[in-house]
């Protein structure tokens, strides 16, 4: 059983790591998800499928690439000189149709979707659920338990467990830590939001607030407030900010800062988003902002890591503590 244990612990292990690293990264590494209907029936919305990285794919296969910015999984329909030329199933043109998007490069491409007689591996509509944090949470907890539990036991241990539930201090260490990651997780991204401009590029522009001529220019101050109990630095992400992207602010503390907007020459309603992005400051805000550069999620990644030495090695100074045990209710009963 313990070989059980420890296979299923390092499956766990992968796909959390994976996962994770795909998550900072941008880019799908062994599973991911389908956004849209353009697949379908192949494909439905929100059907989680499997990667193999190491493929490339050829006509007719099903592969993930990055389009406009954003990951897409489509079929290989033709392959030219220049790259591949890719197609929806449920979609009428391919995607380089009348040149509205180049051929797809090599380097492009996440991997080749893993297929079973011809049909795609997959897991009708996980996708929906896969990056909530309540998945993330059960399969860091699961491999917890199985890392921290198993073992031989012996005939007297078993005949006690049935009169008491055991928790041993590996485990109980092993979710309290857990849960203070998680905690300082979401306490960092609770901060992250959007700020949006909302104006309107019109002939009349001046007549109103919020109208502005057609290629004219404006600058409108956005607030930023730290609502939170410690000092956080903010990170703002958008068009037109200028100098003032990166600053710290205390509890309580708030800042207005300037957005300079360019306005379109085409007659409609826009909108100006301004990304905020907030981290607590247990790393210097230079090293911050350099991690910050690679992926809004580094820091948090590398603060997560910084967080793990210093409980693991709280851990070893604790030493061997004592197990918990709980009466099982079988016992309250008799």
């Amino acid at each position: 059983m313990r070989i059980v244990e420890v296979a299923i612990t390092l499956a766990v292990f992968i796909f959390v790591t994976a996962s994770a690293t795909g998550f900072i990264l941008g880019r799908p590494l062994f599973v991911s998800y389908v956004y849209s209907d353009s697949m379908k029936p192949t494909l439905e919305q929100w059907d989680l499928f499997f990667i193999n990285p190491l493929s490339k794919g050829d006509v007719g296969d099903i592969i993930v690439f990055k389009l406009d910015g954003k990951w897409v999984v489509h079929r290989i329909y033709a392959i030219s000189g220049e790259g591949y030329i890719t197609k929806g199933d449920n979609n009428v043109a391919t995607d380089q149709q009348d040149g509205k998007a180049e051929p797809i490069k090599r380097g492009d491409v996440a991997g080749k979707v893993i297929t079973i007689g011809g049909k795609p591996l997959k897991i009708p509509r996980a996708g929906k659920h896969l990056n909530s944090p309540y998945v993330a949470v059960g399969l860091v907890l699961f491999g917890t338990i199985l890392l921290t539990t198993g073992g031989k036991k012996s005939r007297k241990s078993r005949k006690s467990r049935r009169r008491f539930l055991t928790i041993s201090f590996n485990t109980l260490y092993g979710l309290i830590s857990t849960i203070l990651l998680l905690m300082f997780v979401f306490s960092t991204m609770l901060s992250w939001g959007t700020i949006g401009i909302g104006y309107a590029s019109t002939a009349a522009g001046g007549q109103r607030e919020g109208w502005y001529l057609p290629g004219s220019t404006f600058t409108e101050n956005i607030t930023v407030e730290n609502r939170g109990l410690y000092p956080l630095l903010f990170i703002l992400e958008g068009n037109g900010i200028g100098e003032d992207s990166a600053f710290m602010l205390f509890k309580g503390e708030s800042k207005d800062v300037p957005v300079t907007v360019k306005v379109p020459e085409e007659t409609r309603v826009y909108r100006e988003n301004v990304h905020v992005y907030a981290f607590i400051p247990i790393l210097p805000a230079s090293t911050i902002e350099k991690l910050y550069g690679v992926s809004p999620y580094l820091p948090i990644a590398v603060q997560i890591a910084e967080l793990s030495v210093l409980l693991t090695l709280l851990r070893l100074a604790i030493g061997e503590g004592e197990p918990i045990r709980i009466k099982s209710p079988r016992t309250l009963w008799s």
